[in-house]
């Protein structure tokens, strides 16, 4: 008796073991592989970051929050219609990425484009309703209250401040108009790769083309899907 005990226990020791082996085995095999990119200044996140929740206004006038960015890829920055360099650049560096992607063969749905305005001062709807439309008809401009929009690019990860451009001083109030019409911004020029969940799943950090960029998008749409 005490013989076919110990046997038993030995049987359901051993098939635990081997239902434990196979557990990790189908782990290791049908686990999706890491994504590992290869666009000149992408980096994927791992995990994936949760979009803070937000409410702004689009460049129609028209209310921009998570639910927008739900359904789609989209592809974001933050910037402001007064800058002199990296933001007309960049803007025509995604507009270029879109004729490319529109040349491809296949299915190309077109991601949408946010340029997130961090001067609610200047940057009314109206300004932004015409900035974004100089360089792409589809393009989306996005404004919104000081403590909105604060809360929104520091929650990302990103930052802004504004600058005296006499003297080129840092102004630590961002909630607040500067006293100077002619202040500057200092910003994140990271490009923003949110997925149709609204995750941010990956960045684009200077230099970069328009093909990096549509490298980058290309990969991530392989690798989450449409």
């Amino acid at each position: 008796m005490e013989t076919d005990l110990k046997r038993k226990w030995i049987r359901a020791g051993l098939f635990g073991a081997v239902c434990l082996l196979v557990m990790v085995l189908a782990i290791f095999v049908f686990r999706k592989p890491a994504l590992k990119i290869t666009a000149r200044g992408g980096r994927a996140l791992t995990p994936a970051v949760e979009i803070p929740q937000f409410n702004l206004l689009d460049h129609q006038g028209l209310p921009f929050n998570n639910d927008s960015l739900k359904g789609n890829w989209t592809l974001s920055m933050t910037g402001f219609t007064y800058c002199p360099d990296v933001c007309p650049t960049t803007l025509s560096k995604m507009a270029a990425f879109l004729t490319k992607l529109e040349a491809m063969p296949g299915n190309n749905r077109a991601p949408r484009f946010v340029f997130l305005s961090v001067d609610p001062f200047r940057d009314t709807v109206e300004e932004l309703s015409r900035y974004v439309a100089y360089f792409h008809k589809d393009f989306i401009g996005v404004t919104g209250t000081p403590e909105g929009i604060n809360q929104l690019v520091t929650g990302l990860g990103l930052y802004y401040v504004y600058t005296d451009q006499d003297d080129d001083h840092f102004l630590d109030d961002v909630l607040h108009k500067p006293a100077k019409e002619d202040y500057g911004v200092v910003h994140s020029s990271r490009v923003l790769f949110i997925s149709p969940q609204a995750e941010l799943v990956a960045v684009l950090s200077q230099p970069y083309e328009a093909d990096d960029v549509l490298a980058l998008f290309t990969q991530l749409r392989a690798y989450y899907g449409d």
